[in-house]
């Protein structure tokens, strides 16, 4: 099976936010979007998960979300989601938006336990990561657990996040998720990076 790409190009023109996702497969950026005032150059660099599919895309300000979902699942009825959100910001910082994702689960959740947050760098952006547990949701009534990575890139934030869902648990107690979909999550979310065509020396593309 041919490798799966989603490349993200987004304009902060203005403030006023244009994305573009696609969807190729042919492991190779696809041609940057042009906006007005502004050449488009980061891409965002994933492989989804074999079969899953796009739920739904919002905009908002200048940032723009889609959701994925496995096969036979939808926005009203899931228990696994891939979150990714490009946020046009320059002033956007990838540890305070963690840091908001912490405090948000703390307001939703009877108990929540994020793990230390880790910093570094992928193919030369600052990087930061956790997860975060969720015992059960005020709303919901569900356990959850969240595994979040945020780059910083020159031209925008870039959050992805694999979430779960399902039974509620114990404070304390490990969210019941089965050790192999860890692993996949793992492996997926060490894959996720972010390049620029235009500066192929410190952030390289695919060829």
């Amino acid at each position: 099976m041919r490798k799966l790409m989603l490349l993200v190009g987004l304009s902060v023109a203005l403030a006023v936010p244009a994305a573009q996702a696609q969807m190729r497969q042919q492991g190779r950026p696809a041609p940057a979007a042009q906006a007005p005032g502004a050449e488009l150059t980061e891409r965002l660099l994933l492989m989804p998960p074999a079969g899953w599919q796009e739920g739904g895309t919002t905009r908002a300000r200048n940032a723009i979300t889609t959701h994925l979902f496995p096969p036979g699942q939808t926005s009203e009825k899931w228990s696994e989601m891939l979150s990714i959100q490009v946020m046009g910001d320059s002033a956007a910082d990838a540890r305070e938006h963690i840091q908001r994702i912490i405090e948000a689960s703390r307001t939703s959740c009877e108990a929540s336990g994020p793990s230390p947050v880790t910093e570094g760098t992928v193919n030369g952006y600052p990087v930061s990561t956790l997860t975060v547990t969720c015992t059960k949701g005020r709303q919901s009534g569900l356990g959850g657990l969240v595994a979040v990575k945020a780059i910083r890139g020159a031209q925008a934030l870039y959050v992805i996040q694999r979430i779960w869902r399902g039974q509620p648990f114990e404070r304390n107690s490990t969210a019941p998720i089965p050790p192999e979909m860890l692993k996949e999550w793992g492996e997926f979310l060490r894959g996720v990076a972010v390049c620029d065509t235009a500066d192929p020396a410190k952030h390289p593309c695919p060829k």
